[in-house]
């Protein structure tokens, strides 16, 4: 039995090594890119008195590159929190930092009802710490 599986690892060698290197690699850019976004929002954007006829009001003074640069990396970090739900990693924090960077309807009460986890808020918070930056408010 062990000789089988010693020769089917030998066999597969390259589908071994990512189904290994796959989730650490996932693991890493997911938490490099979740301290970024967290250390650069500000502290008052969590504030549903920010929240404009159901949307969040758009800074006009930033391209679209720029826009759609940022709309890209948040759908990447969605999906990789979305795998990381199943593999190692933060998945919910990473999701909930992409929905962030997201431009889309509504997004802001979704974020906010993701947020009322106590635990999830006392860990961004302590990531705000360690960066030297002010907590989040909240309205609660």
């Amino acid at each position: 039995m062990l000789d089988a599986v010693i020769d089917w690892m030998r066999q597969h060698q390259i589908e071994f090594f990512w189904l290994l290197f796959f989730p650490v690699l996932t693991f890493l850019l997911g938490v490099v890119m979740m301290l970024v976004v967290i250390g650069r929002l500000p502290e008052s954007y969590f504030l549903q008195s920010k929240i404009v006829n159901g949307s969040e009001p758009h800074d006009t003074k930033s391209g679209i590159h720029v826009l759609l640069l940022k709309n890209i990396v948040g759908i990447f970090l969605v999906c990789l929190g979305i795998l990381m739900l199943f593999l190692p990693g933060p998945g919910l924090l990473t999701t909930t930092i992409g929905l962030v960077m997201v431009d889309m309807p509504g997004k802001k009460r979704m974020l906010i009802r993701v947020l009322r986890v106590k635990s999830l808020r006392t860990l961004i918070n302590r990531i705000r710490d360690q960066r030297g930056r002010p907590h989040f408010k909240f309205d609660d």
